[in-house]
């Protein structure tokens, strides 16, 4: 049992420092490195998403944005909980879903890194738009509301000509398993006036573009 002096000195330099980590705590404690995590436990502190958790914070000190995130220099730390969790309620909250880039901006942590992981999580899904993954909420109802949220304002792509369709189909042709990028970068060495845009609007006329994304998104 840790001295209530000792109690309130910690306390007190926690609030100071505003983040510590388990071995700071566990100096200025003189206890086991399990009798600490039972006090972090107590005091409902948070932990960092990042710098693989090993900052810790008060609730008392932290002031969230309307993110549900709190920054201390370039520790973060959320009101979601760890990094996966803080993802996808940040998913689900948007009204829109969110892409990678969105999520680095809101974390300030580089979201490609580790996104993938979330390719199999029920709670996600994610669809391709022009290029880009874009991750919903896997609930219908939300996930329609946020497809209609990021699409329904977006300018449409120019249909290709029938010149520019012919050579997306020949290309198509000549690799039928390439995906929607692989096709656009070989199309692209010789015809640069073709988007990948174009393409995605030419593969969904006719059917195309769920079976490219689809394979796409493996």
């Amino acid at each position: 049992m840790v001295k209530k002096e000792l109690l309130e000195k910690t306390m007190h330099n926690f609030v100071s420092a505003q983040v510590m980590t388990l071995s700071h705590l566990k100096i200025l404690l003189s206890c086991s490195q399990r009798s600490v995590q039972r006090y972090l436990s107590k005091w409902g502190c948070l932990r960092s998403y990042n710098h693989n958790g090993k900052y810790f914070s008060l609730p008392s000190i932290a002031h969230f944005n309307l993110f549900g995130i709190w920054k201390y220099n370039n520790i973060g730390f959320s009101q979601f909980g760890n990094l996966k969790e803080t993802v996808v309620k940040l998913v689900t909250l948007s009204p829109a879903g969110l892409t990678a880039s969105e999520l680095s901006e809101i974390l300030s942590v580089n979201a490609h890194s580790f996104i993938s992981q979330f390719r199999v999580d029920p709670r996600l899904k994610r669809e391709k738009w022009e290029g880009v993954l874009v991750y919903f909420c896997s609930k219908h109802d939300v996930c329609i509301a946020q497809k209609g949220e990021r699409f329904t304002n977006q300018p449409q792509a120019i249909f290709p000509s029938d010149t520019q369709a012919v050579i997306i189909l020949v290309f198509l042709l000549k690799d039928s398993k390439a995906t929607i990028e692989e096709l656009s970068k070989s199309i692209n060495k010789e015809h640069k006036s073709i988007s990948i845009a174009m393409i995605e609007r030419l593969l969904e006329y006719h059917g195309l573009l769920k079976k490219k994304i689809h394979t796409s998104c493996k």
